[in-house]
């Protein structure tokens, strides 16, 4: 994995938990579990950002739709 800025990845936690208590306060199963599969991605697309001006929000966001894309290929997300 390449290297992170540690506020940077701290920004990002900092939104991830916003959707994590989103999810929790909605008690939408569904959602959650995207949240979650999004959660164990987002360092991949911050590393594979790095050298891009991007933010918190879509960094998340790329991982939430990796998530539903591959829902929609696989019927299924992997674990």
């Amino acid at each position: 994995m390449g290297r992170t800025q540690p506020s940077f990845t701290a920004a990002i936690d900092a939104e991830l938990e916003k959707l994590f208590r989103l999810a929790n306060r909605l008690d939408y199963p569904c959602f959650r579990d995207v949240i979650l599969e999004a959660s164990r991605r987002v360092r991949y697309f911050q590393s594979a950002l790095y050298d891009e001006v991007t933010d918190p929000q879509e960094i998340l966001m790329l991982a939430i739709i990796s998530v539903l894309a591959e829902m929609s290929c696989n019927g299924r997300v992997r674990h």
